[in-house]
Formats: C-alpha cells, structure tokens, sequence
C-alpha cells in the first residue's frame, strides 16, 4: 500500500490494525525499545528540537517526545492527527505535505521517520530525504526504519513459494538515497532476523518465552541485511 493510500485511514482503524497484526504488534514493541536506548545515547542532555514526520496517530512521537526539550510532529492525515494530540498534548503538530509547502520550523537536533519510507514511492522519498536536509542542523540526526525489506529471509523464501514482488527498498538503496541527499549511516539495527517464515509471524510464535532469546540473531554482523524491519540511525553530514 502506498503511503498516501494508507494515511487514508482514520487514526482508530490505524491503531487497531497495528495492534491486532501479531507482526506489526511485535515490530512496533521492538522498535519502541531501542528508540528508549538510542535516542538517549545520541543526546544524554535531551534532544534540543525533535520532528516526528508521518507522525501518523503519535505511536513513536509518544516515545520520544517525553525525552526531548521541545517536540513537533507533521503528517498528511488530520484524523490520525486528531489522535497524536490526544497522547502527545506537549508535542505541537502541523497538517502539512512538507514536499508540496514547507514547514516553517527552526533547525531540528533530531528527526524519526517510521513507516513512511517502505511505503512510498522513490520520487517522494528523494524528496522528503532533502527536506529533512534542510530541517536538520549539521551533524543533527536522523531515525528511520524499513520494515518492507526485499531481502529479508521470510519474504525471500515466501517469493519462492508463489508470494509477490512488491517491496523494492533494500539497504543498498536506501543507503544510496541517504548519501545522495547528505546522509551517512552510523548504524543498523535489525529485527526480526529469525523470522523466515510467515507461519512464525504468529502471536503465539512472537510471544513465545523463547523469541527474546531468538531475536539476538538480528544482533548478529550484517544480520540487518535479512532482517524483515530495521532501524537505521545516520547523519547529516553536509
């Protein structure tokens, strides 16, 4: 589903399905986690500005806002807005397409971007990459996942198996577009490497006593790179 197509829905619906997906579920508690770990490590004193963009219904502005001195989110969908408000009332939000007007926000310590670079289209992800550019200060950083990589084992293997070809973002070229637009990735972590196949992107596989013990596969050199989801840290550099 395109970006566009998916903000669509109404923040409720939104919230709903990333719950009761047993892999979304599982993707987004992970993710939480190491953005607990990784954001303080980047800012030990807290980052001075943070933009969370597609914030969506706030489910990662909630995560880190509380951590940041001043905090502001942007997306294209006024109800899922409706609902980022209601968890995140410090947090100031825009409904703006920041590649059609742009935001009019002084110079960013930190931007996340999560579940928008897997779902849009390459020419919209060049451009909200230079839009970043400009709202990041120098050496300022930037948060993203993927969590539609081709390369991952579990959809690798369900290709084999008569499944579709419809991801098309792998680290390689996310890397390109990163550098292209300013970027360089500082590092990689992987989720979900365990996973090969779709019968174990089940609840009572994912919930399982032994998954924590499984998911220290994705911690593995280069485990990014078959990992099904990521979170990439990297940095303006110029």
């Amino acid at each position: 589903m395109d970006y566009r197509e998916s903000h669509k829905q109404s923040g409720t619906s939104y919230d709903k399905n990333l719950e009761e997906e047993a892999i979304s579920a599982y993707m987004t508690k992970l993710e939480d986690a190491l953005l607990r770990t990784v954001v303080p490590s980047l800012f030990p004193d807290s980052p001075p500005v943070y933009l969370d963009f597609a914030c969506g219904t706030g489910r990662i502005t909630k995560v880190v806002s509380p951590m940041s001195a001043r905090s502001f989110g942007v997306d294209v969908s006024e109800s899922m807005l409706e609902k980022a408000k209601s968890k995140c009332p410090d947090t100031q939000f825009f409904h703006i397409d920041i590649t059609q007007n742009s935001l009019a926000l002084e110079p960013c310590d930190l931007i996340t971007a999560f579940r928008f670079f897997g779902n849009a289209q390459d020419a919209l992800r060049v451009n909200v990459l230079f839009e970043f550019n400009r709202l990041l200060k120098k050496e300022g950083y930037l948060l993203i996942n993927n969590h539609r990589n081709p390369w991952s084992l579990q959809y690798l293997l369900g290709r084999l198996t008569g499944g579709g070809n419809e991801l098309d973002l792998s680290y390689i070229k996310l890397k390109k577009m990163l550098n292209d637009s300013g970027f360089k990735i500082i590092k990689v972590y992987g989720i979900g490497a365990w996973i090969f196949r779709n019968a174990l992107a089940q609840s009572k596989y994912l919930n399982s006593g032994f998954t924590k013990y499984l998911e220290m596969l994705s911690k593995l050199p280069g485990a990014y790179l078959i990992s099904p989801d990521s979170l990439i840290i990297a940095r303006k550099y110029r």
